[in-house]
C-alpha cells in the first residue's frame, strides 16, 4: 500500500476545487469566446459538476455522476485553439486560487490529458448528443475585430 496522498488531499480537497472552479467559469462565463458555449447553462451546475469530476480524477470521492467528457462534448467544436485559450484560463485560475506551482502543473496535466480526445478536426467531427442539439461552432471575436 502506498502512503502517497491523492493529488485531491494534495490541492486542499473540495474547498479548494470550488474556489479554482468559481475563480474559473466566472472567467468563462465573462469571457467573449467561450462564454458564448456555456449560454443558457446554469454556472453553479457546471462549476459543481466540474468540481465532482475534477475531485474523482485526482483520488477523490467518487460522486461524479454526469456525463464523461468526450461524449459530454461531441457537439461542439473545440479546436487546438479553444482548448489551449480555456487551458490557459484554468491556469491563471490555480495561480488565483494560490496554488503551488507544481500542483497547479499536477491539475493541468489532468487537464491536457482530454485534449486528444476533445479536439476535432473539423466541423464534421462534431456529432449532436440528442436531436434537439444544435452543433456550437463560434469564431474567436478577438480575431474578428483584427480582420475588421
Amino acid at each position: 500500500m502506498s502512503d502517497k496522498k491523492p493529488l485531491f488531499e494534495i490541492v486542499g480537497g473540495y474547498d479548494m476545487l470550488r474556489k479554482v472552479h468559481k475563480i474559473f467559469y466566472d472567467k468563462i462565463y465573462k469571457d467573449p469566446w467561450i462564454g458564448q458555449f456555456f449560454e443558457g447553462i446554469d454556472q453553479t451546475t457546471i462549476e459543481n459538476q466540474q468540481t465532482d469530476f475534477m475531485a474523482q480524477s485526482m483520488g477523490g470521492p467518487e460522486k461524479y455522476s454526469g456525463a464523461l467528457p468526450l461524449p459530454a462534448h461531441t457537439h461542439i467544436y473545440i479546436t487546438p485553439e479553444l482548448f489551449d485559450y480555456r487551458h490557459e484560463l484554468l491556469r491563471q485560475s490555480l495561480v488565483e486560487a494560490g496554488l503551488k506551482p507544481e500542483t497547479a502543473e499536477s491539475w493541468l496535466k489532468i487537464d491536457a490529458a482530454f485534449k486528444r480526445g476533445l479536439v476535432k478536426k473539423s466541423l464534421s467531427d462534431c456529432k449532436p448528443r440528442y436531436t434537439t442539439d444544435e452543433i456550437l461552432d463560434f469564431p474567436d471575436p478577438r480575431k474578428l475585430r483584427k480582420a475588421s
